[in-house]
């Protein structure tokens, strides 16, 4: 991956450790009050109450910072996502749990709206597209790893490319209906719930 991307350090020590998370909070704070693009690094660390080069020890530019987070809140959202066909006895069931998983979804979105302002920065850099790309493909492999007891192994392809579709097709309906009114969002979210039950497995 491109070095632009990495931590200059990792924080061993407490005091270490602990002003990065200072820089980390401060960045999701402004990246909400004025959007990814428009946040500077002086503001960061102005914000994190430390020097910009101190910030710079950790971070070699901004767009190792908009990873930083990037990574922290994947992490929650993949943690949600690997629960969604754990332990699944058939495809109906499955089908049923990943449409139900819709609204938890449009949920989480609407309370953490770093989401939002996070996809729309990685929409603008190749480098943070393929950490999105990567992101997808670990769910599609924890997706399989759940559900291979259901799938014969000679359909795994086909599974493998419908079930990405799915994936992408459903990210962007739960970015569209988070920047709906409520009713807009709920007559969208039902309609892509019964699309998406009718057509995970149709593959």
């Amino acid at each position: 991956m491109d070095g632009r991307l990495q931590p200059r350090k990792t924080p061993q020590q407490e005091r270490s450790i602990q002003r990065l998370e200072a820089i980390l909070e401060a960045t999701v704070l402004l990246f909400l009050e004025k959007g990814v693009h428009d946040t500077t690094m002086s503001e960061i660390a102005q914000r994190a109450g430390i020097s910009i080069g101190s910030l710079y020890q950790f971070f070699p530019q901004k767009v190792a910072v908009i990873k930083a987070v990037h990574d922290r809140f994947s992490a929650e959202l993949e943690d949600f996502i690997r629960q969604v066909f754990l332990g699944v006895q058939s495809l109906d069931e499955a089908a049923d749990r990943a449409a139900d998983s819709l609204m938890q979804l449009h949920a989480m979105f609407r309370q953490q709206p770093i989401y939002m302002a996070l996809w729309q920065a990685i929409a603008t850099d190749n480098d943070l597209l393929q950490l999105s790309s990567d992101f997808h493909e670990k769910i599609i492999t924890s997706f399989y790893r759940d559900l291979a007891h259901l799938i014969p192994a000679e359909d795994f392809e086909r599974f493998r490319v419908n079930l990405k579709l799915m994936i992408l097709a459903t990210g962007e309906v739960i970015r569209f209906t988070t920047r709906q009114s409520d009713d807009i969002a709920a007559a969208h979210l039902d309609q892509w719930h019964r699309i998406v039950r009718a057509n995970i497995f149709a593959y």
